[in-house]
């Protein structure tokens, strides 16, 4: 029988770090909305418990995570439907790795996981890179890593909305998974889909 929240013990934690968009010149405001909420409900989904603090600073998160017996997850509010898979895996290699690391192709990050029992300058040090500057987030995170010698995993490269490029992407993406047959649990991007589907060109 599967084991229940209760006998499971706490859940793990996510914080979602605010990282404004790309925004275009109409409806940026709702892009960013949108972002934020499609992200919440896919963490709280997965059965995260999302904490509640939007504006984090680095020493917020090792607060944070200094009182966490789980891993704790750092998801980024400018990143579109988030895969699934991806927070489920690095769940999964935390358990025998100190950090995992999701990158993104223009040098961020979309995804930081720390596992249980890091130092808390390590941690300090993690979150100022990936919370620093976004093309800048992946570089500082690996110098850190490399000079700590943590063990770390690579998750999948996926995006973020850097660019009107990105916009187009990740408008592209957000159709596709809706007339896949598994879309609905390869993604979650209702509030993004409804925001195209407002700001049609």
């Amino acid at each position: 029988m599967a084991k229940t929240t209760r006998d499971s013990g706490p859940r793990p934690a996510a914080l979602i770090v605010t990282r404004e968009p790309w925004l275009p010149s109409a409806g940026g405001a709702e892009l960013a909305a949108a972002l934020r909420e499609d992200l919440g409900e896919l963490l709280g989904s997965l059965r995260l418990r999302i904490e509640p603090a939007p504006d984090a600073t680095a020493a917020d998160i090792v607060r944070i995570f200094h009182r966490e017996k789980r891993p704790l997850l750092l998801a980024f509010s400018d990143v579109p439907a988030l895969p699934a898979l991806s927070v489920e895996g690095a769940l999964e290699e935390l358990v025998e790795n100190a950090v995992v690391v999701g990158p993104c192709a223009d040098g961020a990050v979309y995804l930081l996981g720390l596992a249980p029992g890091l130092d808390d300058d390590i941690v300090q040090q993690l979150a100022e890179a990936a919370c620093g500057p976004a093309q800048d987030a992946l570089g500082a995170v690996t110098d850190t890593v490399d000079v700590e010698d943590l063990p770390v995993v690579l998750l999948p490269p996926w995006m973020r909305i850097g660019s009107d490029k990105d916009l187009s992407f990740a408008e592209n993406v957000a159709r596709l998974s809706l007339m896949s047959e598994d879309g609905e649990e390869d993604f979650l991007a209702d509030r993004l889909r409804l925001w195209f589907e407002r700001h049609a060109t």
